[in-house]
């Protein structure tokens, strides 16, 4: 299980939430959660605000 599912799950929250949070569609923060596509700088920094941890962190496996 990624880290950012973990994350996720501890904190209830859905794909669609984290998704709307951060301005991209489900399917995209879908592909980013399961390592099927890499975020962009941009989306990646916006995770790293939301969960409060530093990318490299949030993008282990």
């Amino acid at each position: 299980m990624s880290q950012l599912k973990k994350l996720r799950l501890q904190h209830r929250w859905t794909q669609q939430y984290i998704a709307d949070t951060i301005g991209i569609t489900k399917a995209a923060y879908s592909n980013i959660e399961n390592g099927n596509r890499s975020p962009s700088l941009k989306v990646a920094i916006h995770l790293q605000n939301l969960f409060g941890l530093q990318i490299e962190k949030l993008l282990e496996k």
